[in-house]
């Protein structure tokens, strides 16, 4: 692994990648201005140039790096590359690792748990991320790899991962706190009766149900909405961007 400092020049890539092209196969990018969409492509070019991207044991043909960069800047394209200083490497592996781990539970008894982990995300350290379940991101069915991970390093900007990342100017942490929290033990509630209305997932930690709201904001923001409206305000707030108007009603 190599590691530099985000100051560091910037690195060119060899050649242009296929912006334009990137941006047309990716339907969670269409709807956005072409102001927009140049500025993500500006976002995608520099978050090339300042991170390492290790790749193990795959090859990304240029529209694929482009289409990776285009879906990593889309969450701050409104907040700009310094909310991804917390990390200096993107690596790629082809497939999700599975691992065992030691969990404890509410009565302090422990056991061994298999997990399968397709990306990972440790603060100050580098993004994971499995080749193989980056194939499909890109489109509204609510799940999007790359986004997930990145939301994790938004929030440990703010030190440890506990599903509250640092407030824009005019933002109230109590009232993110408030809203967050009472949709989070309702999809508890309601993980433990099996019906949560979104992914189970999400009940198992706060950080991880920020990161799989996030992946709904941009990828099925109308599910959001409808499920939990109060979270979904606070990230327009926090992402000025309101996804749900370039949903199309047929996915």
């Amino acid at each position: 692994m190599s590691w530099f400092d985000w100051l560091s020049p910037k690195r060119e890539p060899s050649s242009p990648l296929p912006w334009a092209q990137a941006l047309a196969a990716l339907p969670i990018l269409q709807g956005l201005s072409v102001s927009e969409q140049q500025r993500l492509c500006e976002l995608g070019a520099g978050l090339l140039a300042h991170k390492t991207l290790t790749q193990l044991g795959v090859a990304l043909t240029p529209l694929q790096q482009a289409k990776l960069a285009l879906q990593a800047v889309l969450p701050i394209l409104h907040l700009g590359l310094d909310w991804y200083a917390g990390f200096h490497e993107i690596i790629l592996i082809p497939e999700p690792v599975t691992r065992h781990d030691m969990v404890q539970d509410e009565f302090g008894l422990v056991s061994e748990v298999e997990s399968v982990h397709a990306g990972e995300s440790w603060q100050q350290g580098p993004l994971v991320l499995a080749r193989s379940e980056l194939a499909g991101d890109g489109g509204w069915d609510g799940y999007n790899l790359i986004i997930h991970e990145l939301t994790h390093k938004l929030d440990m900007l703010g030190g440890e991962a506990d599903g509250v990342p640092p407030m824009r100017p005019g933002m109230k942490m109590s009232e993110w706190r408030r809203d967050f929290q009472a949709a989070f033990d309702e999809q508890r509630v309601r993980a433990e009766r099996n019906d949560a209305p979104i992914d189970p997932y999400a009940a198992t930690h706060p950080a991880e149900f920020l990161a799989v709201t996030t992946e709904l904001f941009f990828t099925d923001p109308r599910l959001l909405h409808d499920v939990y409206p109060a979270v979904y305000c606070q990230l327009t707030r926090f992402f000025e961007q309101d996804p749900l108007t370039r949903q199309p009603f047929t996915s």
